[in-house]
């Protein structure tokens, strides 16, 4: 800990005066606004006792925050605060998956109507191009970048390796069962490898399998999970696994044969109990599967880089307890090979996949009816100074956007666990390219309706009662039942 504090600290460079208009001279009257935002509670504290408490006291503004639980609550907000007589949000943490939406239906304003053009082109180019350019909307630029995100594979070590060394216990009944599923049985000339990094859908399958079958602390159950809850983040979940089976952003929004693929994994993996139940019976959210890792009720999830930071937690600060029993047990990589559950008559995947999933994050953007435009501008320009970004970053594992500390991140990979979950992350940013969700204003209700599928035709099917299923029978069920819902959510944005 003390040696990445050194390394950062040496990375840091003294940062230009931003010359806060909003604020100077104002010691008679405070100007006062509230930003908008969702983190993690150890990261809002750090947010309001580092960062926005310095920011008013040495400007004499009186800035607030307030938190927001999904996506949809900020456009309600938005709507609430246009009505007031003085509207009070200012600025607001944006998930990149309404960045656009909010744009279109009016809430945002252009950087460039709030501050001269060409200090804008000279702010933003402070930023890596693909956060900055992320931030732009029909050629304009809406957004300051604060972040980027993308998920990767986390494991506990020891887990992997006893499922690999009972792999042949098992392989037989897995080979039968599966057999039963998919009419041939494990994939040609399968092997468990011993490295996720190498792993692909079927890997995971394997692992879960036995996993579910072993009893650990005395204990029978799933032990693979992602998030559940009717939310965007599980949402998320789906599109990145459709996106690795190599769906076009159109397949997704018309729930074509890439996403029916994505959701007979689920099915699959729910039907043959080895995700943990209580994703869906809870349901749980990012915190939950913390929890579970920590209860020894997950041993396999896809996590954020900030969740990596979370789930191991650093030893001197009490306000970041770790939840693993063993630091050292937790394992990285970039997310498993897709490939599809069905196979040919000759034992290979009918689709093969990539590992390229959505690379998303996080942006600053000043509402239409923000009560001093300049002032929250200036505010997110200090939250995403070069020090500020580097102590969040070296604190809570976020994957930077500002050029000057990216360059630096070479000198912080030989921290162990800290340099492990930039780089895996940075690398499975630089393995998505451009992969991005779909960018139409209905995506927020596209989201709820994929989760209300999932709900529907993975956890809630009955085989017994519903009949067999592949990917054909899903897809008909998709479009059956789904499909009316997204055509009237997507309008004219519904692919021809």
């Amino acid at each position: 800990m003390m040696k990445l504090r050194i390394a950062l600290a040496g990375a840091l460079v003294a940062v230009v005066a931003l010359g806060l208009a909003g604020c100077t001279g104002m010691k008679k009257q405070k100007q006062e606004f509230t930003v908008l935002i969702r983190m993690m509670p150890a990261q809002q504290r750090f947010f309001e006792q580092e960062i926005v408490a310095k920011f008013n006291k040495e400007h004499n503004c009186k800035i607030s925050v307030a938190p927001f639980t999904n996506q949809l609550d900020i456009e309600r907000f938005l709507k609430l605060d246009a009505g007031k007589a003085q509207p009070e949000i200012g600025l607001v943490k944006t998930p990149f998956e309404v960045t656009r939406v909010l744009v279109y239906k009016g809430y945002m304003q252009p950087l460039t109507a709030v501050v001269d053009s060409a200090q804008v082109m000279q702010d933003l180019a402070e930023y890596h191009q693909l956060a900055t350019g992320l931030g732009y909307v029909d050629g304009l630029p809406y957004y300051i970048p604060r972040k980027l995100e993308t998920r990767v594979l986390f494991y506990r070590k020891s887990m992997v390796a006893d499922a690999v060394s009972k792999f042949d216990k098992y392989k037989k009944q897995i080979n039968e069962d599966l057999k039963k599923q998919n009419k041939y049985g494990l994939p040609k000339d399968y092997a468990l490898e011993s490295d996720p990094s190498q792993w692909d859908f079927y890997d995971l399958f394997v692992v879960g399998y036995i996993w579910a079958k072993e009893e650990y602390n005395g204990v029978k159950m799933p032990r693979l999970a992602h998030r559940g809850a009717k939310y965007e983040g599980t949402a998320l979940d789906l599109v990145d696994r459709a996106l690795q089976l190599g769906a076009t952003h159109q397949d997704i929004l018309s729930l074509g044969d890439k996403t029916a693929q994505t959701f007979l994994w689920e099915n699959v993996f729910i039907r043959n109990g080895l995700y943990n139940p209580s994703m869906w019976q809870d349901p749980w959210r990012g915190s939950d599967i913390y929890n579970g890792i920590k209860d020894g009720k997950v041993f396999c999830t896809y996590l954020q880089q900030i969740d990596c930071f979370n789930v191991h937690g650093w030893a001197d600060d009490p306000g970041m307890p770790s939840y693993l029993p063993d630091v050292k047990d937790m394992g990285l990589c970039a997310v498993p090979k897709a490939v599809s559950f069905d196979l040919t008559a000759q034992g290979q995947p009918v689709v093969d996949g990539t590992r390229m999933i959505s690379t998303g994050g996080w942006w600053w953007g000043i509402p239409k009816t923000s009560p001093n435009a300049k002032l929250a501008y200036e505010f997110a320009r200090f939250v995403t100074n070069h020090d500020n970004q580097a102590k969040e970053c070296s604190k809570f594992g976020m994957i930077p956007v500002r050029k000057d500390i990216l360059l630096n991140l070479p000198n912080v990979f030989d921290e162990g666990w800290v340099g492990d979950i930039f780089k895996t992350s940075v690398d499975q940013v630089n393995t998505n390219q451009l992969t991005t969700v779909p960018l139409v204003k209905g995506y927020p209700l596209v989201a709820q309706n994929l989760i209300d599928a999932w709900y529907k035709l993975c956890v809630g099917y009955d085989e017994k009662k519903d009949g067999k299923i592949d990917a054909e029978i899903m897809k008909q069920n998709l479009v059956k039942d789904f499909g009316p819902k997204e055509k009237e959510i997507l309008g004219a944005d519904y692919p021809k």
